[in-house]
């Protein structure tokens, strides 16, 4: 049976944390190493973990004395990794049961990683996010991040790439299925919705500060430029447009659209205009 590592950065959510760790020791595949990476916490993390570890020998506890980032977390755990394959869990999320047996099982030696969907929990329901799946190539993927925020990969691979760029203050996931995809082909993303993405405090989260999410972006595409079709560039510019909050006019629309980011394009232009759309309707119905 194959070991699979699962790395669990963590950050002063010892909580949330315990949601997490106990969602990986209910995996139906048992040969799991998880390697949790205290990023510098305050809390009483360390005497959780500890706690499990006294009933669990497949627990590594690592810690950053100061906080260097999740990516830096992610890269520690990756360093001493011992599973042929590997996966990353957020401390706020959680993996169904099945999660880590259904990627196993849709593992492709030929795909450089398999993905699964996503569930969204807001705290009053749950959605499940079947979207992208399918193989996954690198013009597809330079449009947008179809993939999500976890892939499952061989170890050395992940390592054969020199793991997360540190350097991001956002779009760390998207740089690396990039970077996996153009050295290693294709991934895939299955059908099986089994990580569960929990949403109702996105305000802790690095993707609602806008502005390193739009420094992320400038560097990830100077970083990929090479890369990069002006179709591509033209749905980046609809996703910095979306992340600015800026106006989405109809000449925008039709300068920036194309087949891989309509439905984004068609999204952003509703959003901006809808409202202004509303407006003059009720106007005209109401006038004398």
């Amino acid at each position: 049976m194959s070991l699979v590592s699962v790395y669990i950065p963590t950050h002063n959510r010892s909580d949330l944390l315990i949601r997490a760790l106990e969602s990986v020791l209910r995996q139906t595949h048992q040969q799991i190493e998880i390697i949790i990476v205290d990023d510098g916490s305050l809390d009483d993390t360390y005497e959780v973990v500890q706690g499990y570890i006294q009933h669990n020998t497949n627990i590594i506890y690592l810690k950053h004395e100061q906080a260097k980032g999740a990516c830096a977390a992610r890269n520690y755990a990756l360093s001493i990794a011992q599973g042929e394959y590997i996966t990353g869990l957020d401390d706020d999320d959680e993996f169904l049961p099945h999660h880590v047996a259904g990627l196993l099982k849709g593992f492709d030696a030929q795909y450089s990683f398999v993905a699964a969907c996503l569930i969204e929990d807001s705290g009053s329901n749950k959605i499940e996010r079947v979207l992208d799946c399918g193989v996954i190539k690198l013009d597809s993927l330079l449009h947008y991040n179809k993939v999500g925020n976890q892939v499952f990969t061989l170890t050395s691979r992940l390592k054969a790439i020199g793991g997360f760029d540190e350097s991001f203050p956002a779009f760390q996931d998207y740089d690396t299925w990039v970077r996996l995809v153009e050295k290693f082909g294709a991934g895939i993303k299955i059908k099986q919705a089994s990580y569960v993405w929990h949403t109702s405090h996105e305000q802790a989260r690095i993707s609602n500060f806008p502005t390193k999410r739009l420094a992320a972006l400038n560097m990830f595409i100077t970083k990929h430029d090479k890369l990069m079709s002006a179709k591509h560039k033209n749905s980046l510019e609809v996703m910095r447009i979306r992340m600015a909050s800026e106006p989405f006019s109809l000449y925008s629309f039709f300068k920036l659209v194309n087949s891989g980011n309509l439905k984004a394009s068609i999204a952003l232009y509703l959003n901006r205009n809808l409202t202004a759309f509303k407006k003059v309707i009720d106007r005209l119905r109401f006038a004398k």
